[in-house]
């Protein structure tokens, strides 16, 4: 695929002369060098980070039971206590 878009950053110069350096070590372009690097970062980023896509009667239950002030009742204390040996 043809590389049309483009991407414009500014830096310090230490920052810039830091990057000249590793791209040069690696061979690469400078362009060619941050757009790996950040890609590769960009899919870590990605496949690592969890999304949670809840409806809204999903959303709406769990509002309900983070609010819910009701004290447990003893089928809940039991079902705590399983859960803590467990661990």
């Amino acid at each position: 695929m043809q590389a049309t878009e483009r991407i414009s950053i500014r830096t310090t110069p230490q920052t810039k002369a830091i990057i000249e350096q590793a791209s040069q070590t690696m061979g690469l372009s400078m362009s060619q060098f941050m757009l790996n690097v950040v890609f590769e970062k960009s899919l870590k980023i990605i496949n690592e980070t969890p999304i949670w896509h809840l409806s809204e009667q999903e959303s709406q239950l769990i509002n309900e039971m983070l609010n819910d002030t009701t004290p447990p009742n003893d089928e809940l204390k039991q079902l705590l206590t399983l859960g803590e040996s467990l661990v």
